[in-house]
């Protein structure tokens, strides 16, 4: 399957690719992207409402994952090496960016292993003794999106290079996950990190995304 950028709403431009990635494979993800901009940085997700908590521009994906606690989440700023907003600060040792305003953010959703029932959390260790149910390991993804006619013509251009730049360092450091549900049905469209494949293959985990829905390897 080819990803592309797909209109979401009228005068948006979006990227939305769903992936399971274990912190192994999120980290070979970071150092590609950072070999191809040695200026990203990926700014950490705190709990709680806005100023609540510092949120820290950091050096690494896994710094900026591990920022807080157990992140879900973290963002990259776009363009590369944008101006750092006024609600986020430095982690030591990250240079001050210096480019222009942030036009947009790319997020990635940490894939997670949860079990059945209500999708509870129980993190990537393999030791885990699931109380109930089946565990399964939850889709992530990799999304950003902005409004064509916000950003000007120019920095709409850089958005796209650098979407598409960042994309591709995805497909480089990871597979297409070939799964199919309970009914033999084939899913397409989702990444799978080299770790994530091996874990699954080797446990037997189910892979889910939103809802119900479960997917084995094959």
């Amino acid at each position: 399957m080819t990803y592309r950028l797909v209109m979401a709403y009228a005068g948006s431009r979006t990227i939305n690719v769903g992936t399971w990635l274990l912190p192994e494979d999120e980290d070979a993800f970071d150092l590609a992207l950072r070999d191809a901009f040695p200026g990203a940085a990926w700014r950490c997700s705190q709990p709680g409402p806005l100023g609540l908590h510092p949120v820290h521009l950091h050096g690494s994906l896994a710094n900026a994952m591990a920022c807080g606690g157990r992140g879900v989440q973290a963002f990259l700023h776009l363009p590369i090496g944008a101006s750092l907003p006024s609600t986020v600060t430095l982690a030591d040792g990250v240079p001050l960016p210096d480019g222009p305003p942030v036009a947009a953010i790319v997020q990635l959703l940490r894939s997670t292993r949860r079990h059945d029932s209500g999708g509870t959390y129980c993190d990537h260790d393999a030791g885990y003794q699931h109380p109930e149910g089946g565990a399964y390991f939850d889709a992530g993804r990799l999304a950003a999106s902005w409004f064509e006619d916000e950003v000007g013509a120019d920095t709409h251009q850089v958005l796209l290079r650098q979407t598409r730049a960042v994309r591709s360092v995805l497909i480089a450091t990871t597979r297409p996950a070939r799964i199919k549900d309970q009914n033999g049905r084939r899913l397409t469209g989702y990444r799978i990190g080299p770790a994530a494949q091996a874990m699954a293959e080797a446990t037997g985990t189910l892979l889910g995304r939103t809802g119900l829905q479960r997917f084995q390897l094959g």
